[in-house]
């Protein structure tokens, strides 16, 4: 797994910011961090574990969103070539490694509906 944005990833790997950044949330963001890192080779694998889900992208077909709890996990899918997965939703068996572009943490009302 590699992460886009240099914030955003020392935020993922120094425990300490990962607790500042999402306060409340921050173990749903380890859980889904660990589960992505630690599963099967395939995201179609990871899926089967039936911890995370995956959601329709709402900008782009080619983006994943890999939900857990409240946190959503922005992603592109990768081969292990490094070169994007078309419709990767509908390919999970050829994603190998995610680029995660962001993490949204949805606040308690949002998570209620």
């Amino acid at each position: 797994m590699t992460v886009a944005d240099p914030d955003l990833s020392q935020a993922l790997c120094v425990h300490a910011l990962l607790v500042e950044t999402w306060r409340d949330a921050a173990r749903e963001v380890m859980t889904l961090l660990q589960v992505l890192h630690t599963a099967a080779p395939t995201l179609a694998d990871v899926l089967a574990l039936g911890l995370i889900a995956l959601a329709t992208s709402p900008a782009t077909r080619s983006a994943l969103v890999l939900k857990y709890r409240r946190v959503s996990l922005v992603a592109r899918g990768l081969r292990e070539d490094g070169s994007e997965v078309p419709s990767a939703h509908d390919h999970p068996q050829e994603v190998v490694r995610l680029e995660v572009q962001q993490i949204h943490v949805a606040v308690l009302a949002e998570a209620a509906r």
